[in-house]
């Protein structure tokens, strides 16, 4: 095993720590924020900023995503201090991710605002470009608020996430993702909540004869949304997501 796939399996196992510590107030109050994760060995990454803590969200929610290692390494990068000096600098990327297909990929999460402010921003991530992909055979990227927080995908995500599975959840939910298994793609959401034989939560309002379903607390609804972050199903986050959502199969 080379320095390189060491290091990789490393940064991804389960005893890694991160590299840096973000404690509460280190990048201002109410900054730091921590973010529950199933995809990092201790459950939570201490994203240091919002911008990262919703970057996280992506990487929840994407089927693509196996594995993220939150500070993973202290990297020595050339750097063109001056422009023509050129010194090795310290850098601690936000995160490393593990994709499907195996490859790794090392992000910062950057505001828009502390790129314009920083001198010759482009010019150090070049440098951390060609550093990850000539000393670890991996890719890097800077992202921002301008792709992180994109609208309805943001709104979608947030809302996938909140229906993410959890350690315990009722039988029903299994059934509800049976019964979305079964069902003939592509259709709505609606249609198959509709069609499944699953209990629904309903109000009985004075005077009706039949209770109003809680659209909130649908059972298919929620099976969308998890087979969705595992890769089973694909939905268009282009649109907001509803119980009139269309569920497509994976690749069509």
């Amino acid at each position: 095993m080379d320095k390189t796939e060491a290091l990789l399996e490393t940064i991804f196992s389960d005893d890694h720590k991160p590299v840096r510590k973000v404690g509460r107030s280190m990048y201002g109050t109410g900054h730091a924020v921590s973010h529950p994760s199933a995809k990092t060995p201790s459950g939570i990454v201490r994203a240091r900023s919002p911008l990262m803590a919703d970057g996280l969200l992506h990487l929840d929610t994407d089927p693509n995503v196996m594995r993220i290692s939150p500070y993973p390494t202290v990297e020595l990068v050339w750097s063109a201090l001056d422009g023509e000096a050129r010194a090795k600098v310290e850098h601690i990327p936000d995160v490393a991710i593990l994709t499907r297909d195996d490859r790794v990929v090392f992000i910062d999460y950057v505001e828009v605002v502390f790129q314009r402010a920083t001198k010759d921003f482009d010019r150090l991530v070049a440098e951390r470009v060609r550093h990850y992909r000539e000393e670890l055979g991996c890719a890097y990227s800077v992202l921002d608020e301008r792709s992180i927080r994109a609208e309805p995908r943001m709104s979608n995500l947030r809302l996938m996430w909140t229906h993410r599975s959890r350690p315990t959840e009722p039988q029903s939910l299994a059934h509800a993702r049976q019964a979305l298994r079964l069902a003939s793609l592509p259709c709505s959401i609606r249609a198959v909540s509709d069609s499944a034989d699953i209990a629904r939560q309903g109000i009985v309002w004075d005077g009706d004869d039949r209770p109003t379903l809680i659209d909130e607390t649908d059972l298919v609804f929620t099976a969308v949304m998890q087979l969705a972050m595992r890769g089973e199903v694909r939905l268009d986050l282009g649109l907001p997501l509803t119980l009139d959502s269309t569920i497509h199969e994976v690749g069509k």
